[in-house]
């Protein structure tokens, strides 16, 4: 698609300010990619049931998901709208239908995913503004999430091999979408961590440079906040924060001897360009615990993170969607 001067400077504005992280020649890319959509009030964007083949940057106006039988929601502003949808591959679970005359750029799901695959650099910043969004919600509540029940006590060998490594991790929740192939590759950076009854795992103020698998026994995470959760096996020790470099703002030790899979963050991230379904599988946890979050929360909590995500004004955050 040919698309004229006007609309290319429209765009490389709204993309610099949407995304001031993304590398110029993923830019120029996403400029190709996007089709606009304008929408008169009462238009519906996308119907309940609709397969999730597009998601909306919504640029002016105002929309609202709606589903009989529960309330609908509104958004306004920049917004993206239409991606969990899209990431878990499930039909529409709501319609869009515009309040008011609205304008909005749309992306096919399958060039967005092209994208992050192709760069790790989006990739990694996709997840991190998601799980950004989500943090302060799951800080806040992740104590009212039902909890697995106890089971029978985990026995790991004294030396573990890649091949305990993998059935380790494929007991993590934000790897059950991953795939072998893309397990057993992380099984081979994935380093075991013993640990004895109130031994640290890391302090507050920690470099937040890994990502913690709970192998054996249980690891208590801490917060200034108040917050205690105890991780149990499979958990992602501070599951969201893990993935917004808020980990240095928890604390973690263990509650008798516990056992952990550490993965460097770097390591994880040059795994996801290698398996495609990894970065998935990551989004897909991310969408996961924003839902069970929902489940637990009332009608008008957690508000922006329903379904799209607002652009954050904190630059750290970067502001790429996925």
């Amino acid at each position: 698609m040919t698309i004229s001067d006007a609309q290319r400077v429209k765009r490389e504005l709204l993309l610099r300010t949407l995304f001031p992280s993304m590398p110029l020649a993923a830019q120029l890319r996403f400029i190709e990619l996007l089709d606009d959509v304008e929408l008169a009030t009462g238009q519906m964007a996308f119907a309940q049931g609709d397969p999730p083949d597009r998601f909306l940057f919504l640029t002016e106006g105002r929309v609202a998901l709606e589903s009989e039988g529960q309330n609908s929601l509104e958004f306004s502003g920049f917004s993206v709208i239409g991606v969990v949808d899209a990431v878990l591959d499930r039909p529409r679970v709501r319609a869009c239908r515009a309040l008011e005359p609205s304008k909005a750029l749309a992306i096919r799901t399958v060039d967005w995913f092209d994208m992050l695959e192709d760069n790790a650099e989006i990739a990694r910043a996709a997840t991190r503004n998601f799980a950004t969004q989500l943090h302060e919600s799951w800080r806040t509540r992740a104590q009212d999430l039902p909890r697995p029940s106890d089971s029978a006590p985990v026995r790991l060998p004294e030396r573990l091999d890649n091949y305990d490594k993998i059935l380790i991790l494929r007991q993590a929740a934000f790897l059950k979408r991953v795939g072998m192939q893309a397990v057993a590759s992380l099984a081979t950076v994935a380093e075991p961590v013993r640990l004895r009854d109130h031994e640290w795992l890391f302090e507050a103020g920690n470099a937040g440079a890994h990502f913690y698998i709970v192998a054996a026994g249980r690891i208590e995470l801490s917060h200034a906040s108040g917050l205690r959760l105890t991780h149990s096996v499979g958990d992602l020790v501070g599951g969201p924060a893990s993935f917004c470099n808020a980990l240095p703002s928890y604390a973690a030790r263990a509650t008798g001897d516990a056992v952990v899979l550490r993965v460097s963050q770097q390591d994880f991230y040059d795994q996801a360009e290698e398996h495609a379904r990894l970065l998935r599988g990551m989004l897909a946890f991310l969408i996961s615990e924003l839902e069970a979050l929902q489940a637990v929360s009332a009608a008008t909590v957690i508000p922006a993170t329903i379904e799209p995500v607002p652009v954050p004004t904190d630059s750290a955050a970067l502001a790429v969607e996925p």
